[in-house]
């Protein structure tokens, strides 16, 4: 690794040290340097036009793509905070950051998730992905949660809580579910003893990284015969919410959006008032014209 994106690195931990945000920047500026194969002072805007155009052709997501150019323009603007003669940004915001349209959040069938959590045998990897599911938790906020962060016997009037270090670094507190109560209380009974804090860990009583739970989800998903990402367990807590006529302002606060706008997206996947709307629209339709096949 460079020097300079080591300093980076240690920088950004200071910054955030619950964000994963180093870990990202990090492997994105590797792979950049990698790929442009020059010296930091050397790269210029042409190289980044290069860089898009070239990832772009491997089929990677746009989001990816934006994260790394995110990554290289954060990282020059560090050189210029701490060098006297540090080089000019290569990354020019109104001609590198590519537009996204906007995509609904993929989530799971029902029958998926019957079918993945009855392989699932593991009472660690079940409260892990049922904190996902039934709590809405992202893959970090699992893997940072830690034994202080738990207030799991209520007092009256309070559900057993998890209190989360989320996107950003804000923190916010989630409830339990029954379900996801007794999960986490099973595993809490198994998990080894040491000098770790982690809710979450392997066997040498470490805490799991966010690549050790995608890759454990991917292993019970291949015995299933199912893929499901992580991600898409906290989508499908937001659609259960949306069917279950939860108001939106209350889903916005249980998965800690910043705007409420991202939350809205969550009702297009499940709108039981659309679908009724729909229903009975299309009745009166067919019965004006019915459209039936006549016998040949």
């Amino acid at each position: 690794m460079l020097s300079e994106i080591e300093q980076f690195q240690k920088w950004l931990r200071r910054k955030a040290p619950h964000s994963s945000t180093h870990i990202h920047y990090t492997s994105d500026l590797e792979k950049f340097f990698e790929w442009v194969s020059k010296p930091i002072q050397e790269v210029c805007v042409q190289d980044v036009d290069a860089f898009i155009e070239h990832f772009q052709e491997e089929g990677h997501a746009i989001a990816t793509i934006n994260r790394r150019l995110a990554a290289l323009r954060s990282f020059y603007q560090f050189l210029a905070m701490m060098q006297e003669n540090a080089p000019a940004n290569p990354v020019r915001l109104k001609r590198h950051f590519i537009r996204q349209g906007q995509h609904l959040p993929r989530d799971v069938q029902d029958k998926d998730l019957e079918q993945l959590f009855a392989v699932i045998t593991s009472p660690r990897d079940r409260a892990m992905f049922l904190l996902m599911l039934r709590c809405g938790l992202r893959v970090g906020e699992v893997r940072n949660l830690s034994m202080e962060d738990l207030y799991l016997y209520s007092i009256p009037g309070s559900l057993p809580r998890l209190w989360l270090h989320g996107k950003g670094d804000k923190e916010r507190v989630v409830y339990l579910s029954s379900q996801a109560m007794a999960a986490l209380e099973t595993w809490l009974k198994q998990r080894p003893d040491g000098s770790e804090q982690a809710v979450f860990v392997n066997r040498s009583g470490n805490r799991l990284t966010v690549t050790g739970i995608q890759l454990l989800l991917a292993a019970n998903c291949e015995r299933a015969g199912v893929w499901v990402t992580c991600h898409q367990l906290r989508h499908t807590f937001g659609r259960h919410l949306v069917e279950a006529r939860v108001p939106v302002t209350t889903i916005q606060k249980l998965m800690g959006h910043a705007r409420i706008r991202t939350t809205e997206i969550y009702l297009h996947i499940s709108d039981t008032q659309v679908q009724a709307d729909y229903e009975a629209a299309m009745e009166q339709v067919m019965e004006r014209l019915s459209l039936a096949e006549r016998a040949s």
